[in-house]
């Protein structure tokens, strides 16, 4: 009987424990444990210029509501020892019931302004980007001082001291299925294209004959992911929450974004830098 009960309280402590440890680990730890991914991209229309050449992808600050200056500096630290030719935004500058002030947008002018890439910095818009005229155009500012260029739906050829190009395109957040083959008009089928998106549904609608890489953010990875234990506060996409996935045959990666919203805990969700690598 003792033996009986020593089991129970063993199993019991053991599971108090273990839930205090994943509590104080989401909400705590993994919200500033900054996880870098690397990612290898090998296609035989990617030009020789462009090989061995590297792409920094973040998504989804949300800063304010939990993501303030100290968790920014943090990242700042984390992101300023990766160098890349390329870096883009997947948008969310923000959290979405967040108002900034002018101390804010400082912060936020000076991170982005400190990113340094040789072949260019780009943007789109997130959700949060545009719930109103007032917060996109002050989303555009703090781009715009920062030296990103906004994408808009329009493909851009980028060189590396040569005449070979990729193409980058990127496409602001749509809530609905809308016919995007007009912003492809240009792009011919033997190019490498890598299209940035907000809302990985997206990927769905793209024509695929065009497209070598999709990115996206916008999931969070729903920000906790435990048995049995997925935050539906979050909506995961569709089929896709976050990693790799291949939608009719093209590479697509769903980072899991850097801030919180709705909620300021992680689990098994870390906040991300994508790192990415042609080869």
């Amino acid at each position: 009987m003792k033996k009986k009960l020593f089991l129970i309280l063993g199993i019991t402590t053991f599971l108090i424990l273990s839930a205090l440890f994943g509590y104080i680990n989401a909400s705590k730890i993994n919200l500033t444990d900054f996880s870098v991914t690397y990612l290898d991209i090998t296609d035989e229309q990617l030009p020789e210029s462009f090989k061995d050449k590297t792409v920094i992808f973040i998504s989804d600050l949300e800063y304010g509501t939990f993501f303030k200056e100290k968790r920014l500096e943090l990242f700042r630290k984390k992101i300023s020892r990766l160098n890349a030719d390329i870096i883009i935004f997947g948008g969310d500058m923000f959290d979405r019931e967040f108002v900034p002030i002018s101390s804010d947008v400082s912060l936020l002018t000076d991170l982005f302004s400190s990113l340094d890439a040789r072949l260019g910095k780009f943007a789109i818009f997130g959700d949060f980007d545009l719930i109103s005229d007032q917060r996109k155009a002050l989303v555009s500012k703090i781009l715009y001082d920062s030296n990103f260029e906004m994408l808009n739906g329009n493909p851009i050829r980028l060189h590396n001291n040569s005449n070979e190009h990729i193409n980058l395109l990127g496409i602001d957040y749509i809530p609905q299925n809308i016919d995007l083959s007009s912003i492809y008009g240009n792009v011919q089928t033997e190019d490498f294209t890598m299209t940035v998106i907000h809302g990985a549904n997206v990927a769905n609608i793209l024509p695929i004959k065009v497209n070598n890489l999709i990115l996206s953010g916008h999931t969070h990875h729903c920000q906790v992911n435990l048995p049995f234990m997925v935050d539906d506060s979050f909506a995961q996409t569709g089929d896709f929450a976050a990693g790799r996935y291949k939608v009719n045959n093209v590479l697509m990666y769903v980072t899991r974004g850097v801030g919180t919203t709705v909620k300021d805990y992680r689990a098994f969700s870390d906040p991300e830098i994508v790192y990415i690598t042609f080869k």
